[in-house]
C-alpha cells in the first residue's frame, strides 16, 4: 500500500472514532445550552426559563380536537398541582387491555407575569414534548398552535418554536396553557419551557433541531447514498457479497431512523405499518450486521445465523399490524428491550471471532458495539420516560458511527482490491517480460539453428550439384586427356562447359525475388557468348510473366540446369543456325520455350535409350512441380518447360 493510501486510511479511521465520540460530547452541550442556573435566567433581559408549571390531568375515552378557546374545555378551578419541569408520566411496560383506548389530557398552566407585557414578537420554545397524542398551545385562553398528523408519529422529536403574539400590535400573553393528549398506557414527557424574543431562542432551537433531526437525517441519507454506490459496485461485479450486505445494512438503517425526523404529516402508509417498518428494520439490521461481520472474519456460526434469521422472520410476521396481539406502538419499547440481549449475544460472538482472527477492523467494531449497546439502553430509558425528556436520542448517532466504520471497512476492501489488482498486474507484467525475454532467446537460438540448417542444406545442394555437373565433366575431361583421345579444342570446350556450370551454380545463390525474367536474363548473360561463338543466331522473345512465389535458390538452379542442358543439346546435336527463347502464360502456370531450326531427333527413341540429359531435365522439372516436353521434326525442335504459378498446381 502506498503512503497516500495509508494516510487516507488513517484519516477515515480517525473520523470513525470521532463520530463514535460525538454523541457523548453532544449530550452535555445540549443540556448546558438549555439549562442555565436560575439566577442566570433572571439576569437575561426579556427571557424566561420556566421550570415549574401547574398541571391538571383530565381522563377521557379517546382523542378529541382542542377547542378554539380554553374556556370551552370547562376546566375546573381546583385540582391543579404544581410540578417541576421537565415532567414525565411513566408508561406501562406491559400495556393493559384498556390502556390503548382510554386517554388522559394534561393541561400545563404557565404564569408569564414575570415578563412585562410587550407588543414586540415574543416566542415560546419547547425543546421536546413526547406523547402518543397531540399538543395545543393557548395564550390567554386563545388557541395559538396545534400539532397535526397522526397521534403516533406527531413530530415528537422536533423541537417547537412558535410566536405568542404574531399579529400586529398584539400584546404578549400573561399566561400560557399547553394541552397534551396521551394514552393511559403510553405515558408522556414534557420539557422545560423558554419564553423570550426570537434572537435569544432561535440559536437554542437551531442547536436542538440540528442534534435531534438534521444530523440523524443527514447521517442516514449519506449512509443510504454510499450503500447505493455499493449496490452499483455489486451489480457490476456480481461477486463480493460485502457490497450487497453493506447496501442492505444502509437501507435498514435508513428505515430504522425514519421516525426520528419524520413529522407524521402526509405519511404514505398507516401508523401501524410505519411502526412495523421501524421495528422490523431494527431486527433485520442486527441480522445483517451479523452476516456482514461473519463474512468479514470468515468464521461462520451456523447455529447463530439460523437462530437470528428465524427469530427476525417470526418477529416480523407476528408484529404485522393485522397479526399483532396489541397496538404495536404500545409494545414497541418492550420489543426493543427484548431485542437488546439478542443483539449483545450476536455482537459478542462476532467480535470474539474477529479479535481472535486478528482482524484489524475488529477493534473499531468492538468499540462501536459497546457504545451502540449503551446508546440503545439509554434510548430505551428515554422511550419509557425514565430519564429527562430533554435528552437527545443517541441511537441515530450509533447508526452514523456504524456508517463511518463500515464505510472505512469497505474503503479498505475497495482500495485493497485495487492494490491486489495492481500487484497482480505488476507480477503479470514481470512474468510477461520474463517470458518475452525467454521467447527472444528462443527466437535467436532458432534463427541460429535455422541459418545453420539453411547453410548446411545450401552447402549440400551445391556440393551435390557440383559433384553431378562440374565434377562429372572434369572427371570425364581428365580421363580423356590421360587417354589422349581429345585434342586441345575439345579440351577447351569441356573446360568452358565446366566454367559455365560453375557460373550457373554461383548465379543460383543470388536472390531473384520470385522473378523468373531476372533468372532468364542471368542465363542469357552467361550463355549468349557461347551461343554466338558457335555460330548460332540468338532471338530473345521473352514476355513479362507473373512472379513465382515459390522460386528460391534451389529451384532457380534446377531451372538454370534445365535451360543449360537444352542449349547444350542444341549446340552438340542439331546443327541449327538459330535458337529462340520465349515465354507465355496460361491459367495455372508459365511456359518457357526454346526453339531451334536444326535437323531434329526422335524424342521417343532418345528417351528409350535412357539419355542422361533428357532424364535429368525431367527429374529436375518434377522436383520443382513443373514439367518438360519436346516436339521435334526435320524443321527443328521445340522444348517447353512448364512452371506452376503456385505450389500444388497440376501440370497440363
Amino acid at each position: 500500500m502506498t503512503a497516500g493510501r495509508k494516510g487516507g486510511s488513517r484519516v477515515v479511521r480517525w473520523i470513525a472514532k470521532l463520530w463514535l465520540a460525538l454523541p457523548l460530547a453532544a449530550l452535555p452541550c445540549a443540556h448546558a445550552s438549555e439549562a442555565p442556573a436560575a439566577d442566570e435566567v433572571q439576569r437575561q433581559s426579556g427571557v424566561l426559563h420556566v421550570r415549574h408549571a401547574e398541571l391538571l390531568s383530565v381522563s377521557g375515552a379517546g382523542y378529541s380536537a382542542p377547542p378554539r378557546r380554553a374556556e370551552d374545555a370547562e376546566l375546573p378551578s381546583d385540582g391543579w398541582k404544581t410540578v417541576s419541569l421537565p415532567h414525565t408520566a411513566e408508561r406501562e411496560l406491559v400495556p393493559t387491555s384498556m390502556g390503548g383506548v382510554r386517554t388522559i389530557t394534561d393541561w400545563y398552566r404557565i404564569d408569564l407575569t414575570q415578563l412585562a407585557p410587550s407588543a414586540q414578537h415574543r416566542f415560546l420554545y419547547l425543546p421536546r414534548w413526547k406523547t402518543l397524542g397531540h399538543i395545543a398551545v393557548y395564550g390567554d385562553g386563545v388557541l395559538l398552535y396545534q400539532s397535526h398528523g397522526s397521534p403516533v408519529h406527531n413530530g415528537y422529536n422536533h423541537p417547537l418554536l412558535m410566536p405568542l403574539n404574531a399579529t400586529a400590535h398584539a400584546m404578549s400573553p400573561a399566561s400560557v396553557l399547553i394541552r397534551v393528549d396521551r394514552l393511559r398506557s403510553s405515558g408522556s414527557g414534557f420539557s422545560t419551557v423558554w419564553v423570550g424574543d426570537q434572537d435569544s431562542l432561535n440559536w437554542r432551537y437551531q442547536a436542538r433541531q440540528l442534534l435531534q433531526v438534521q444530523l440523524p437525517f443527514m447521517g442516514s441519507a449519506a449512509f443510504l447514498a454510499v450503500g447505493a454506490f455499493a449496490l452499483a459496485v455489486w451489480l457490476g461485479r456480481r461477486r463480493g457479497s460485502l457490497y450487497l450486505l453493506f447496501f442492505a445494512i444502509s437501507a435498514m438503517a435508513f428505515l430504522r431512523t425514519l421516525h426520528y425526523y419524520v413529522s407524521g404529516e402526509n405519511l404514505p402508509v398507516s401508523d401501524g405499518w410505519f411502526e412495523w417498518i421501524t421495528v422490523a428494520s431494527l431486527l433485520w439490521l442486527i441480522v445483517l450486521i451479523h452476516l456482514f461481520l461473519q463474512r468479514l472474519h470468515q468464521q461462520p456460526s451456523a447455529w447463530l445465523t439460523r437462530s437470528s434469521v428465524a427469530l427476525a422472520t417470526a418477529s416480523s410476521i407476528a408484529a404485522m399490524p393485522h397479526a399483532a396481539f396489541a397496538n404495536l406502538y404500545l409494545v414497541t419499547p418492550l420489543l426493543n428491550l427484548m431485542v437488546l440481549p439478542i443483539a449483545v449475544l450476536i455482537f459478542t460472538v462476532n467480535l470474539h471471532k474477529a479479535l481472535r482472527a486478528r482482524l484489524p477492523e475488529g477493534r473499531l467494531v468492538a468499540g462501536w458495539a459497546v457504545l451502540a449497546v449503551a446508546f440503545t439502553s439509554y434510548d430505551g430509558l428515554l422511550q419509557n420516560n425514565l430519564v429527562s425528556p430533554e435528552s437527545v436520542y443517541t441511537s441515530p448517532y450509533a447508526i452514523i458511527g456504524l456508517f463511518f466504520i463500515f464505510s472505512y471497512i469497505m474503503f479498505q476492501r475497495y482500495t485493497g482490491a485495487f492494490a491486489e489488482v495492481g500487484r497482480l498486474n505488476k507480477g503479470l507484467a514481470e512474468r510477461l517480460q520474463a517470458r518475452e525475454a525467454e521467447l527472444e532467446q528462443s527466437y535467436q537460438r532458432m534463427r541460429v539453428i535455422e541459418n545453420e540448417h539453411m547453410l548446411g542444406a545450401e552447402r549440400r545442394r551445391l556440393m551435390q550439384d557440383m559433384h553431378d555437373g562440374l565434377g562429372s565433366s572434369l572427371i570425364s575431361a581428365i580421363r580423356s586427356v590421360e587417354q589422349g583421345v581429345m585434342n586441345k579444342a575439345e579440351i577447351s570446350g569441356v573446360l568452358k562447359g565446366c566454367m559455365d556450370d560453375l557460373k550457373l551454380a554461383i548465379d543460383s545463390m543470388e536472390s531473384v525475388d520470385a522473378d523468373l525474367l531476372l533468372l532468364l536474363a542471368t542465363l542469357r548473360f552467361r550463355l549468349a557468348p557461347r551461343i554466338e561463338s558457335a555460330g548460332l543466331a540468338l532471338r530473345w522473345e521473352v514476355q513479362p510473366v507473373p512472379a513465382l512465389p515459390w522460386l528460391d535458390p534451389g529451384s532457380a538452379l534446377h531451372i538454370l540446369r534445365i535451360m543449360q542442358e537444352c542449349v547444350a543439346n542444341v549446340l552438340r546435336h542439331t546443327r541449327a543456325t538459330t535458337i529462340c527463347f520465349s515465354t507465355t502464360t496460361d491459367g495455372r502456370g508459365v511456359r518457357v520455350v526454346i526453339e531451334d531450326d536444326g535437323a531434329g531427333f526422335d524424342v521417343d527413341e532418345a528417351l528409350r535409350r535412357s539419355g542422361r540429359g533428357l532424364r535429368n531435365q525431367q527429374r529436375r522439372a518434377s522436383a520443382i512441380g513443373g514439367a518438360v516436353n519436346w516436339e521435334s521434326s526435320s524443321a527443328g525442335t521445340r522444348f517447353t518447360l512448364w512452371l506452376p504459378l503456385h505450389h500444388g498446381a497440376v501440370p497440363p
